[in-house]
């Protein structure tokens, strides 16, 4: 996974809002040799193929979230309208976790290139939806919903 140093700590991601520049990085406390790294995504999952779920790769996913794991998440719902105790609701919770990186998994397996482009562009964007219809096109052909 990419890192960037900022001031001695290491961080997955640096959110950055606009174009950076040489002044934007040396505020930052950016190193120079990590620069470039600012504006790169990183994939939608880890080196050992798990995925990653940012708000860019949930956002970029939503629409296969609720249509592959609406089971899970209507029972996870009911449970905690059922009962508002956390922990009743628990083994809900992790069945709906496992169904979306299960997910995320196969959807990175089947469609690298058009989901890596797609979270790609709505993480520089911020989940701009409207800025990233090219590439969210893209993905919905090699990915379809059913």
């Amino acid at each position: 996974m990419d890192t960037i140093c900022v001031k001695g700590l290491k961080y997955p991601y640096l959110f950055v809002f606009g174009h950076p520049t040489p002044e934007s990085a040396k505020l930052a406390g950016l190193e120079e040799k990590n620069r470039s790294e600012e504006v790169k995504m990183a994939s939608a999952v880890d080196a050992a193929g798990d995925p990653i779920p940012t708000s860019a790769v949930l956002t970029a996913a939503s629409k296969h979230i609720q249509f592959q794991c609406q089971a899970e998440n209507v029972a996870f719902l009911k449970c905690k309208k059922k009962d508002p105790n956390p922990e009743k609701c628990l083994d809900k919770g992790r069945q709906v976790t496992r169904c979306v990186l299960s997910l995320l998994k196969d959807l990175h397996q089947r469609c690298t290139k058009e989901m890596d482009a797609y979270v790609g562009c709505m993480y520089y964007n911020t989940n701009e939806f409207e800025l990233c219809r090219k590439e969210q096109d893209e993905f919905e052909k090699k990915c379809p919903l059913a």
